[in-house]
């Protein structure tokens, strides 16, 4: 799974990469933030329908290539965090195709009852972008200073954590209320 990992990302960069570079050399400062949607008339030049089809193919690319991963590490910690204790998820088959299965149907089911993907998005970014940036170093750092005498933090390094954490909680939950208020209206 390394390796594949490896590949994808190398792919996806690519991608990407390709992606941003065709849409800043064709629209330059009109570069949308969601540059797919400038692709979607048409440009004034030469083979423009060609272009627009190799671009989108490109983003079809890239979420082909980068959803066995997204899934792989899902399913790996759904299995860790339900089945805990357990044998590894690599030797029952059973349970794998069961977890796959299960969480494709709720990824599907989701999928299709979200309007609009800015929705995912911004609820993705008040949860899980505040959780990698700020929570999770947070508590990893309060963790490990509980488990090794070596590694124990300064009074000021514990209250900066601490003080991450809270305000961490408090980002999120303000930017859940925030999105919550907005699509009522």
């Amino acid at each position: 799974m390394n390796q594949v990992g490896r590949i994808t990302i190398a792919l996806c960069v690519v991608v990407y990469a390709s992606t941003a570079i065709s849409g800043y050399l064709l629209f330059g400062k009109d570069t949308e933030g969601d540059v797919l949607t400038n692709f979607d008339r048409n440009l004034g030049i030469r083979f423009s329908t060609a272009l627009s089809y190799i671009v989108q193919v490109d983003y079809i690319l890239h979420l082909v290539l980068v959803f066995p991963v997204i899934h792989f590490s899902l399913r790996q910690t759904v299995d860790n965090l339900v089945f805990e204790g357990s044998a590894p998820l690599t030797e029952s088959k059973k349970r794998s195709l069961a977890l796959t299965e299960i969480l494709l149907v709720l990824i599907y089911i989701g999928s299709t009852m979200i309007p609009n993907i800015w929705t995912a998005f911004k609820f993705t970014g008040a949860t899980t972008a505040v959780s990698l940036g700020f929570t999770f170093p947070a508590l990893i750092a309060l963790r490990i200073s509980q488990q090794e005498e070596s590694m124990s933090l300064s009074r000021v390094e514990k209250f900066l954590s601490w003080l991450m954490l809270i305000l961490a909680v408090i980002v999120s939950i303000a930017g859940i209320i925030g999105n919550i208020y907005t699509k009522l209206q």
